[in-house]
Parts: C-alpha cells; sequence; structure tokens
C-alpha cells in the first residue's frame, strides 16, 4: 500500500466519523422535533437529512471495503 492510498483511507474514515456523528445529531434533531411538536415539513426535512446522511455512509463504507487491508 503506498503512501498515498494510506492517506486516502484515513481521509474517507475521517469523513465516515463526521457524517456518522451528523446522522446521530440529525436523528436526535429529528426525535425532539417530533416530541415538541414541530410541523410535519420540519420533522419531514429532519428525516430526510438522516437519509442523505445515512446514504452517504453507505458510499464511503463501499469505497473503503474497496481499499487493500493492511495487517
Amino acid at each position: 500500500m503506498t503512501t498515498e492510498s494510506i492517506g486516502h483511507v484515513g481521509h474517507l474514515r475521517s469523513q465516515l466519523t463526521t457524517v456518522s456523528r451528523n446522522a446521530e445529531r440529525a436523528f436526535e434533531r429529528a426525535f425532539d422535533l417530533q416530541q415538541a411538536g414541530a410541523p410535519a415539513e420540519r420533522v419531514d426535512a429532519a428525516l430526510a437529512e438522516i437519509s442523505r446522511l445515512q446514504e452517504c455512509a453507505r458510499r464511503l463504507r463501499e469505497q473503503l471495503g474497496e481499499q487493500p487491508v493492511l495487517h
């Protein structure tokens, strides 16, 4: 594995961590909005954000799966 590919894997993992953290926050926000009785549009927008972030995380995991593994 080259230094460049190691850096690429590190960058992907960092992105995945950030996206996962943002998805958790979005879930909490959607839950809080729903519990507070927010308009359905706001709750739906928060749920859509969760879906978008989950899809982004799935693509990042796929990219990481394509990378060689260091042993």
